[in-house]
């Protein structure tokens, strides 16, 4: 079996970043090199391949047809090669830059990669809003619109409200509120096959488009859609019912935790201590590599 592990790195150019981004920025240049040596450690015990792609050619020609904020197209890009790469080795599994490999498990022997093997989060008011949040609207304390003009397009629920308005455009109005997690994602080549994500991505732009002017989850939540890869993911799978395996918390354990002693906190130590694929969104290198 033909299999390979592969990751993204591409420098963002963008000159107006807002601090999150920027931090985001120099945490993954400050810690270039040891991320790229983890995931290759990784495929060989997984007696894979190992590809990291970068700014050239093939990246360029698509950012020039899918114009837009750089970090969203590299997002799209991530799955088009994830296609691509299907075409040529049996089984293929993606790890964005900021995902530490802490295992030797090997992934392609672990999961039935028959099916598209993706961690998503059920993206309902309930688990993508701050207790906080949910607290003062339960208690009338502030209204929904206000509450929303506190989130941003990336938003979980945003993200699920939007899926479901592309999938009402289809006279589909039963979908529930899950939500790829595409940071981590493996699949044989059949079932990479049936996703047709590059294929499809015209369409579901126009479709995008079109579940924006419909409002019809009311204006302060539909001015947030946007051409969002982890949306568009899984408005394929829910589509075209396509088998798909929800990855368990270990194989892809997302810290989250900007600030505070966050990994001085014992219960966060025996998280990472079970954890076999870390998502760092955090980007607390340093203080993650104290403990691995």
């Amino acid at each position: 079996m033909k299999n390979i592990i592969y990751s993204i790195y591409i420098e963002n150019t963008d000159n107006n970043l807002i601090d999150r981004h920027q931090v985001t920025k120099l945490q993954l240049e400050k810690h270039y090199q040891r991320l790229v040596d983890v995931k290759k450690e990784y495929a060989k015990h997984c007696n894979a391949q190992f590809r990291l792609y970068g700014n050239d050619w093939a990246w360029q020609a698509f950012k020039k047809k899918y114009q837009g904020y750089e970090f969203d197209t590299i997002n799209l890009y991530k799955i088009h090669l994830w296609e691509q790469l299907g075409k040529t080795y049996d089984n293929v599994l993606y790890l964005d830059f900021d995902v530490i490999p802490n295992t030797t498990e090997s992934f392609f022997e672990k999961f039935d990669m028959n099916k598209i093997c993706v961690h998503a989060m059920d993206s309902t008011i309930e688990n993508a809003w701050s207790p906080a949040d949910i607290k003062k609207y339960n208690k009338k304390e502030v209204d929904f619109e206000t509450l929303m003009s506190y989130k941003d397009k990336y938003n979980m629920y945003v993200k699920a409200m939007c899926k479901k308005a592309m999938l009402a455009i289809d006279n589909n109005f039963d979908s529930d509120y899950l939500i790829a997690n595409t940071a981590i994602l493996g699949g044989n080549s059949s079932v990479i096959k049936q996703l047709r994500f590059t294929e499809k991505l015209d369409d579901m732009l126009v479709i995008l488009e079109k579940a924006k002017k419909e409002i019809m989850f009311g204006k302060e939540i539909s001015k947030f859609f946007f051409p969002n890869n982890e949306v568009f993911f899984h408005y394929l799978l829910d589509k075209y019912k396509i088998e798909w395996y929800n990855l368990p918390y270990e194989w892809h354990t997302h810290l989250m935790e900007a600030r505070g002693k966050m990994f001085n906190n014992e219960i966060t130590k025996e998280i990472i201590s079970k954890a076999k694929l870390i998502h760092l969104i955090n980007k607390r290198f340093e203080e993650l590599w104290e403990l691995i």
